[in-house]
């Protein structure tokens, strides 16, 4: 089983940053709660060995991440189908 996880941030200048993590511990109960927290922040952490980068997501156009979490805040809109951009 693969236990990365897959994280792609596209920015609002047109550049993007490809990042892999491993499954993230903690309890599965509450997975949904820390996702609706990352989605309320105004900013994303995430710790790369010996550094922290802090984005804020007012320079970020859109998040892309597989594979998706088990459990997701009730407000995800499920069984979408992303079509190609004009």
């Amino acid at each position: 089983m693969d236990n990365n996880r897959y994280l792609t941030i596209y920015f609002i200048d047109g550049s993007e940053m490809s990042l892999t993590f491993p499954k993230q511990g903690g309890n599965p109960l509450l997975l949904a709660k820390r996702v609706q927290e990352a989605l309320d922040a105004d900013q994303l952490a995430i710790e790369t060995g010996d550094k922290l980068l802090v984005i804020p997501k007012s320079n970020v156009k859109y998040f892309q991440m597989s594979p998706i979490p088990e459990e997701l805040p009730e407000t995800v809109i499920r069984g979408g189908a992303k079509k190609n951009e004009k």
